[in-house]
């Protein structure tokens, strides 16, 4: 349904830009939140991270099908979306990471993984449209983008609620295990865009 309202037109794209505002927020309360020494004030940073990272899911879910409906979609959703999903899941797990595997189950190898992963797609989608061909999203990579945001999810109410219980810990690793291998497992998704980008179909 195509639209002539101005409002209309940039609100994808100003729903797509609050998602940084939320990462943002969301990283710099996880940095500040002392979870080895659980206070109340790192109980309510972590618990405000968790509230962040939860609405930055939802502009994600959002933005796309808004830009759809209206017929709205620009050049500016299709790079600043990605981006900004970058910096959330990879500054998230990252900030784990930074936080101590120990604690939060998240090594470094793993936020290396993740990064090598979405590098990989980036290179891949970047030389495909420079040929003037789409790179849509597979149902990997949204499967993917689900399971890295589930894991954080676990990983942050863990920290807040739940470090003294096996149950909680053992779900929390069985969560980061099947992301770490399905982020690895769905690069291989496309190699046959690799293989037709070399024979340049």
């Amino acid at each position: 349904m195509k639209t002539t309202s101005p409002f209309i037109k940039i609100l994808p794209n100003l729903v797509t830009g609050s998602r940084l505002f939320f990462a943002l927020a969301f990283l710099i309360l996880l940095y500040l939140a002392n979870p080895h020494d659980l206070q109340k004030s790192d109980v309510s940073r972590l618990t405000w991270s968790f509230i962040m990272f939860v609405i930055a899911g939802i502009t994600d879910i959002l933005d796309g099908p808004l830009a759809r409906h209206w017929e709205v979609t620009s050049a500016f959703g299709r790079s600043f979306d990605p981006f900004v999903d970058k910096i959330l899941i990879l500054g998230g797990f990252a900030m784990m990471a930074f936080k101590g595997q120990t604690l939060t189950g998240i090594a470094w190898w793993m936020v290396a993984v993740i990064l090598g992963r979405e590098a990989f797609v980036t290179v891949m989608r970047s030389l495909i449209e420079a040929q003037g061909k789409e790179f849509g999203a597979t149902w990997a990579g949204k499967l993917k983008m689900f399971l890295q945001s589930f894991a954080i999810g676990v990983i942050l109410i863990f920290l807040a609620y739940h470090q003294n219980k096996t149950w909680a810990r053992v779900f929390r690793d069985v969560s980061i295990w099947l992301t770490v291998i399905f982020t690895a497992l769905s690069a291989l998704i496309y190699l046959p865009r690799m293989r037709q980008l070399k024979k340049g179909k």
